[in-house]
C-alpha cells in the first residue's frame, strides 16, 4: 500500500498501542472505525469481562446469549449483513443496524479474536455502507492489533494482583532502567510502562504482541 493510502491505518495502529485501560480500548477502537471507514454512522463496542461476558457501556448491556450477534460471536468469524434483530439492539442503535437496512447500509458483526483464535476479546457492532476490498483489509489489520491492545490491558491488569516486590532494578525501556519498585509504585509504574508502549509501534501484530509483554512482564 502507498504512504497516502496506509496513513488512516497508521493513525489506528498508533492509537491501539497507546491504549491504557478499557476506557481508552474503546475510544480507539471507535476513533479507528470511524477514520478507516468513512461511512460510519455507529459502532457499539464490547469487551470481554471475566470468562465470557462481552460488556458494552454506552448503554450498559452484554452481547445477547442466543441470537444472530451471539451466533456470530461463536463462529469467530466477521459478519457482513443487511441489519440485525432489533430485539438484540439497544434502542439507540437499532436505526443503524435493525433489519431490514437500505440497500447502501451494512451491519458489520466483528469479533476480535486471541492470538491462538480461542477467545473472542471483543465484539464491534458497526453500522455503515457495504464494505470495499481496501475497507475489508483495513479490518483484518485493525483487529490483529486491537487483539494485542486486549491482551496487554488484561497483563496490566492481572499485575495489580500479585504480590508486593521487593526493590530491585526493572531491566526494559532505559528511561525505567534502575527504578525501585513497591507495592505503591505499581499504578505509575504500569502507566509509565504503557506510554512506552505507544513508542513500540509495529505494523506486524506477533511482533508488536512480543514486544509489549516483554516489557509488562519484566
Amino acid at each position: 500500500m502507498r504512504e497516502s493510502v496506509c496513513l488512516p491505518l497508521q493513525d489506528a495502529l498508533l492509537r491501539l498501542a497507546a491504549v491504557v485501560d478499557v476506557r481508552s480500548l474503546r475510544v480507539a477502537l471507535r476513533d479507528s472505525v470511524q477514520e478507516l471507514l468513512p461511512s460510519t454512522e455507529c459502532v457499539c463496542i464490547y469487551v470481554l469481562e471475566g470468562d465470557s461476558r462481552l460488556l458494552s457501556d454506552n448503554p450498559p448491556h452484554e452481547v445477547p446469549q442466543e441470537g444472530k450477534i451471539r451466533n456470530v460471536v461463536e463462529q469467530q468469524k466477521r459478519c457482513e449483513c443487511a441489519g440485525l434483530p432489533p430485539s438484540e439492539l439497544p434502542e439507540k442503535y437499532r436505526i443503524f443496524l435493525a433489519a431490514p437496512l437500505p440497500a447502501h447500509r451494512r451491519a458489520l458483526v466483528i469479533p476480535i479474536l486471541d492470538q491462538d483464535h480461542n477467545k473472542v476479546l471483543a465484539v464491534l457492532l458497526v453500522g455503515c455502507g457495504p464494505l470495499s476490498d481496501q475497507e475489508e483489509l483495513y479490518l483484518d489489520v485493525l483487529g490483529k492489533h486491537a487483539s494485542v491492545a486486549c491482551v496487554r490491558i488484561q497483563a496490566v491488569q492481572a499485575s495489580y494482583q500479585r504480590p508486593p516486590l521487593s526493590p530491585s532494578p526493572l531491566q526494559s525501556h532505559n528511561a525505567l532502567l534502575h527504578l525501585n519498585v513497591s507495592e505503591q509504585d505499581y499504578c505509575e509504574l504500569d502507566r509509565n510502562i504503557l506510554q512506552l508502549c505507544g513508542e513500540l509501534y509495529d505494523l506486524d501484530a506477533a511482533s508488536l504482541q512480543l514486544k509489549v509483554i516483554n516489557y509488562v512482564s519484566s
